[in-house]
């Protein structure tokens, strides 16, 4: 990271990632690779790297992969665990490696290893009596990945 008085910088296979810019047409990629970031590391930051990506993946599928989408579908209620609960970590302070992961699964670089999965849960709760028309799709450690048949997603 490189911090100057006006901007932020996140250096990225040697392309410069202007972060909380807000020129026109960068700012909201920046905004969601932000958000697609804190969601990684705050629902998955101590899973192993498949669960990570699951975790982005899910994000980007309920936003239909459109980066100017990320941001609201992580504040809607009852998506995400930590929204809303706790202050979201600043770009400060979440490791480059996420912002890395968010960017790569941003933009499809990684492969999907929640098999298409539209929804999530940690193995220390149980699955929500709601989510009951969701097919499981994979387990990576603690985190279980759901799909969809006939909705959106899962509503509470």
């Amino acid at each position: 990271m490189k911090q100057n008085s006006w901007k932020t910088e996140y250096k990225l296979n040697n392309v410069i990632i202007p972060i909380g810019n807000n020129t026109r047409g960068s700012f909201m990629i920046d905004q969601a690779l932000l958000c697609l970031a804190q969601t990684i590391y705050m629902e998955s930051s101590l899973e192993r790297k498949e669960a990570q990506i699951g975790v982005g993946y899910v994000l980007m599928r309920r936003a239909d992969f459109d980066p100017k989408q990320v941001c609201s579908e992580m504040k809607k209620p009852y998506q995400f665990t930590w929204y809303g609960k706790i202050k979201a970590p600043e770009h400060t302070e979440i490791k480059p490696y996420f912002l890395d992961l968010a960017y790569r699964i941003m933009h499809k670089l990684e492969p999907d290893y929640s098999q298409g999965a539209t929804n999530f849960h940690d193995t220390s709760i149980k699955k929500p009596q709601s989510w009951f028309k969701l097919k499981k799709t994979i387990q990576w450690s603690h985190m279980i990945f759901y799909k969809m048949e006939e909705t959106k997603y899962a509503q509470y």
